[in-house]
């Protein structure tokens, strides 16, 4: 019983920045949980170690399909992440209008060692634009 209140406690109060490790920590945690309730700590074991994996793959499909969708529609934000170059105002647009989750953002910003002192002008655009008020918090603080 140990093991699943600790699986559960592990999940909430851990994130991560991309698909794959969400999907581990997830997996783990839910494999652990239900190998825990079928068949006590060994079931906990094989159900935590078999969740990481599944999670895993799951997860790193998840984060190559977001690659996909950013190489067709902003090929020159791919170009900056791989480069490790720090991205534009331009780049965390397209990010965020192509659905890439806001951890995912801010992990490229972070990555890349983004730091931007933003204009009144620049944070209207980002907001017309659909940037998350979290995504743009960090940009905030990240020129400070």
């Amino acid at each position: 019983m140990k093991c699943i209140y600790l699986s559960l406690i592990c999940t909430l109060i851990t994130g991560c920045a991309s698909n794959t490790g969400t999907g581990i920590i997830s997996g783990s945690s839910i494999g652990a949980a239900t190998g825990g309730l079928i068949a006590g700590g060994k079931g906990a074991l094989i159900g935590s170690a078999i969740g990481f994996v599944t999670g895993g793959l799951i997860g790193a499909a998840l984060d190559e399909q977001d690659r996909r969708i950013i190489e067709r529609s902003s090929p020159r934000t791919v170009d900056r992440m791989d480069r490790g170059d720090p991205l534009t105002i331009n780049d965390v647009i397209k990010l965020s209008q192509n659905g890439v989750n806001d951890d995912t953002v801010i992990s490229y910003i972070k990555n890349t060692n983004g730091s931007y002192n933003l204009s009144q002008a620049q944070v209207r655009r980002l907001q017309d634009a659909g940037v998350s008020q979290r995504v743009l918090n960090y940009m905030i603080d990240s020129g400070r």
